[in-house]
């Protein structure tokens, strides 16, 4: 819930740059507004032109349908991106995961459960301003 409050709109697209780049990738963010389905391009080496080169498209209102699965598949193709990664906060509706899974060599997806466990697979990575708006800390327990 508090990436939900945090990070809305343009701010998750920030978010998952900033994820993105902890994982090795060079990013160039869109700014906001309308951006031809393009949010973030991303590849790897010093330029971020090397493979494999992303296409990303960020949703993060409720579930995203067919429709922007199919133009985020035509705008990696019209690119000559190697992959394209949807994240889609709210999920997928039915059509839309049976559009991506036709796709599953080209595109992936990333729900709120992904983006979670990327924010904690790469946390000590991101940039202090984005620690700053969500604190967490690590707890370690016993297991049993």
């Amino acid at each position: 819930s508090r990436i939900t409050e945090e990070f809305s709109g343009h701010d998750l697209t920030a978010l998952v740059t900033a994820m993105l780049e902890a994982e090795g990738f060079t990013c160039t963010m869109s700014p906001p507004g309308a951006d031809g389905g393009i949010d973030i391009v991303a590849g790897r080496g010093l330029l971020g032109m090397d493979a494999p080169r992303l296409i990303v498209q960020v949703k993060s209102g409720g579930q995203v349908g067919d429709p922007v699965v199919r133009d985020l598949s035509g705008v990696v193709h019209g690119q000559n991106a190697d992959q394209g990664l949807l994240v889609a906060w709210g999920g997928l509706s039915k059509q839309g995961r049976i559009s991506v899974q036709a796709q599953q060599f080209r595109m992936r997806v990333w729900t709120a459960e992904d983006v979670i466990d990327g924010v904690l697979r790469t946390y000590e990575s991101l940039p202090e301003e984005i620690r700053v708006r969500l604190p967490l800390k690590r707890v370690w327990m016993l297991a049993e």
